[in-house]
């Protein structure tokens, strides 16, 4: 199985990128260890500002760049496209967590915060693209005949 991603032709600096899915993860850490899940509202309405327009307003995007200039990192430009699917995937999952936290189904709220930290911190840490992994899935599933 070969691995596939959206592709297009607009570039986003993939150390932001990485920079704002650290963010994600100490936040979504925070909502575990303190058990305060109003940072997951703030999460979503920042996926969805990423996921659905140019992300201009998305608060992690404008401190992650401010801090890659600050830290004088040379861009690295990569496809914007699957981290716009991630940030869509990201949407989602905060919506299924407040969902869950609402509903009082609790352990599923940490469990689902804990499976984001860890693709929060695949992409930041090691620049692994989990989106990827589930376009490729999806892909190969709306693909096969039955």
């Amino acid at each position: 199985m070969e691995l596939s991603c959206p592709v297009s032709a607009e570039r986003v600096n993939e150390n932001v990128v990485r920079l704002i899915a650290f963010m994600v993860a100490l936040t979504a850490i925070s909502c575990i260890l303190l058990l305060n899940y109003w940072a997951i509202l703030f999460l979503t309405v920042d996926f969805g500002l990423r996921a659905f327009t140019s992300g201009k307003f998305s608060l992690l995007k404008i401190m992650a760049s401010y801090f890659a200039y600050a830290l004088r990192w040379k861009p690295k430009m990569t496809d914007l496209a699957p981290k716009k699917f991630a940030a869509t995937m990201g949407f989602v999952f905060c919506l299924l967590i407040t969902a869950t936290f609402i509903f009082n189904f609790f352990t599923a709220a940490l469990i689902l915060t804990s499976i984001m930290v860890v693709f929060a911190l695949l992409e930041s840490l090691f620049g692994i693209c989990v989106g990827c992994y589930v376009y490729t899935f999806v892909k190969l599933i709306s693909n096969r005949k039955v």
